[in-house]
């Protein structure tokens, strides 16, 4: 008998509202929920496939430890005492010697992301890796500088009078305030037809669809977004296109900003950028001069060694006109589950730092830039043992051949997931995992990014095979069978905050949450079929956590990395520019995927001198690939467009030498590469 049972996706940070039909086991049919409060009906194709991945015939299903060159599979009970033995034995040798790499599936598993703070935090180690850096931790960092705290900051977008969208096709991106058929879309075409009209400026290197249908597109040079936002700041500083009351009540700084802007004018930043200048300066002027103004800033402007420099310039331009911390603006919305007051409490500045270049701790989580380093480079506190859940280092960070060394040299890796990887095959252990229509979920991280008061549950919607365990649960047990020490590199009170969740029934501390929150209890979110909407967000609230309460403008700890910028080099060797954040349709990377899904080769411009089909090698600094060229004329002439996660590993070209010094961002956007034909 077919049942009917509501739902939300879990495969990206869209979480679209869902209603399934199962039968006999099995989801029958997934369609979106039309009444759903922020996806409003919306579904990808990616989304309506993952109802094929619980059933994937390679999928572990038992616990099983590597044995000479094969495999053995194993009880729960002996493979949780004979891993915990065996993380007791390396902490016992090994200062720091364990680790724990939260992979991407976790963003989507709220309890699985709280247990895995919580064993780190527990444990002792410092040593909590997460893949933060390739997406949004220079912009993280940014907001931190200049406000206080790391929060999300939401573009306004329905509200604007003027928005720029720097690099990203949001149709593309699969979930964002553009996104088609969501409530973002909805809400901004609603105020559009009220005020007859709002300007849509895309900044981009390609000609996307989006980009056509703007008010203007700039098609900048691949990788030259940083070089943008900062002659967008100076022209509005330096020509005071400012609102003088904002800057004289809110905001500390003004003078070292102004020093700090001075190099970069809009020549030269345009010079750079390969645009008109008039260009950078009009978008400057009107920004400005308009009523509301946001600038959205999409994957690209943080994917590179000067993110997080690019990040605060866009948060300064959005300062110097009264758009931060405003509605219309960029705002900070608490959300139904408000989590400002605890990351306010994580300040970067007092936390651990890796071992290797020195980089701070962003809320608990160390840039997984550095993994490979960190268990390579020899010395007191050297890696030596690694949990991975719900990722794949090899699929997910750069520099992958130094990655298979440095996994190769642990004396104990152990994986934790529901599909088969490429680090899978390299561990010791595989622990198989629920796979998320498995489990129930209440997402306690994702609603302070959407456009309403929103929060959705859901109960198991599939009943997971019974050799499996999830996540929160497996950590639970290792943490257990492990004993770790007493002491540790956090606070005294973070550590035993860390051995209570890492021991606890997570059940209660999400009913504490729920409550002190004044949210219904779980069961009774579960039983909302759409979800809980309380309506619009607050969008002006003012939170600024800064001692002196204002918005500091030049922040000390971003001083070196922006008075150590300096223009990119040429190289007559290399005169392309590799791009990566594209979001190709048939799937997000290695682990969703539809069942048609081509792979999207190596995008190139009819203008780069190379055929349909050709086989080419792409090469930078780090290393090279192979793979068939695939003419795109929405590609700028000078870009290379090969997404993560697909046959040809874009890791192997994007390395981790140069790094954001603050976040620890690999260069993904605007590497310079050379082709040639194979």
């Amino acid at each position: 008998m077919s049942e009917t049972i509501p739902s939300y996706c879990r495969a990206c940070e869209g979480f679209c509202g869902v209603q399934l039909q199962v039968q006999d086991g099995r989801i029958t049919e997934i369609e979106g929920d039309s009444l759903n409060p922020f996806s409003a009906g919306h579904l990808c194709k990616v989304g309506r496939a993952t109802i094929e991945e619980p059933h994937a015939a390679d999928r572990p299903l038992r616990p099983k430890k590597r044995v000479g060159d094969g495999w053995q599979e194993v009880d729960w009970d002996q493979a949780i005492s004979e891993i915990g033995a065996a993380m007791a034995k390396l902490r016992r040798e090994h200062t720091r010697g364990i680790g724990l790499y939260a992979g991407t599936e976790l963003a989507f598993d709220h309890r699985g992301a709280l247990r895995a703070a919580a064993w780190a935090l527990g444990s002792g180690t410092p040593n909590l890796f997460s893949p933060l850096a390739m997406y949004g931790a220079s912009r993280l960092r940014a907001v931190e500088a200049v406000v206080g705290a790391a929060v999300p900051l939401t573009s306004d977008v329905g509200r604007a009078h003027y928005t720029v969208l720097i690099g990203s096709d949001q149709q593309e991106a699969r979930w964002g305030p553009l996104q088609s058929g969501t409530i973002h879309t909805q809400a901004q075409d609603y105020f559009r037809k009220r005020r007859n009209g709002t300007k849509l400026i895309v900044v981009d290197p390609r000609n996307t669809p989006t980009a056509q249908g703007a008010d203007q597109h700039i098609q900048i040079k691949p990788g030259t977004e940083p070089w943008f936002l900062l002659g967008l700041a100076h022209a509005t500083l330096y020509n005071n296109w400012t609102d003088a009351q904002y800057l004289q009540d809110y905001c500390t700084g003004l003078d070292s900003l102004r020093e700090w802007l001075a190099p970069w004018t809009p020549q030269v930043c345009s010079d750079i950028c390969g645009i008109e200048v008039g260009d950078l300066v009009g978008v400057g002027l009107k920004f400005g001069r308009a009523a509301m103004a946001t600038i959205l800033p999409s994957a690209t402007v943080c994917q590179s060694h000067m993110g997080t420099v690019a990040s605060w310039a866009w948060l300064v331009t959005s300062a110097l006109t009264a758009n931060l911390l405003r509605p219309g603006g960029h705002y900070e919305t608490g959300g139904l589950i408000d989590l400002h007051p605890i990351l306010a409490t994580l300040p970067s500045e007092r936390a651990p730092k890796s071992r290797v270049r020195g980089l701070e701790s962003l809320l608990l989580q160390f840039p997984g830039t550095l993994l490979a380093e960190e268990i390579l480079t020899p010395g007191e506190g050297q890696l030596k043992g690694l949990i991975v859940a719900g990722g794949c280092p090899l699929q997910e960070l750069p520099g992958r051949a130094k990655m298979a060394q440095a996994l190769d040299a642990l004396e104990l890796l152990v994986v934790l997931d529901n599909v088969d990887s490429e680090t899978a095959r390299q561990a010791d252990w595989v622990l198989p995992t629920e796979h998320f229509w498995e489990r129930g979920d209440l997402h306690l991280l994702d609603n302070a990014m959407l456009p309403s008061d929103s929060v959705q549950a859901t109960a198991p919607v599939l009943s997971a095979p019974e050799s499996v365990r999830s996540t929160e649960w497996i950590l639970k047990q290792l943490f257990g069978a492990a004993k770790p020490s007493l002491r540790g590199e956090w606070g005294r009170h973070l550590r035993l905050m860390g051995r209570m969740g890492a021991s606890a029934d997570l059940d209660d501390w999400v009913a504490r949450i729920l409550d002190w929150s004044g949210l219904p209890d779980e069961a009774t979110l579960r039983a909302m079929p759409h979800g809980m909407d309380e309506g619009e967000t607050d969008r002006s609230q003012w939170r600024p956590t800064h001692e002196d309460e204002r918005l500091h403008l030049a922040p000390d700890a971003l001083k070196s990395a922006i008075q150590g910028l300096k223009a990119p080099a040429t190289d007559s060797s290399m005169p392309f520019r590799l791009l990566t954040a594209a979001r190709w349709p048939g799937g997000w990377g290695w682990r969703h995927r539809t069942a048609d899904a081509e792979e999207p080769g190596i995008r190139l411009h009819p203008d780069a001198g190379f055929a349909e089909g050709q086989q080419v090698r792409v090469r930078s600094a780090t290393g090279s690939v192979q793979g068939p060229v695939r003419l795109d004329p929405t590609q700028h002439p000078l870009g290379v467009t090969i997404p993560w996660g697909w046959a040809i590993p874009v890791g192997d070209v994007v390395g981790t030498e140069s790094l954001d010094p603050v976040s620890g961002a690999p260069e993904q956007s605007g590497l310079p590469c050379g082709i040639e034909a194979v």
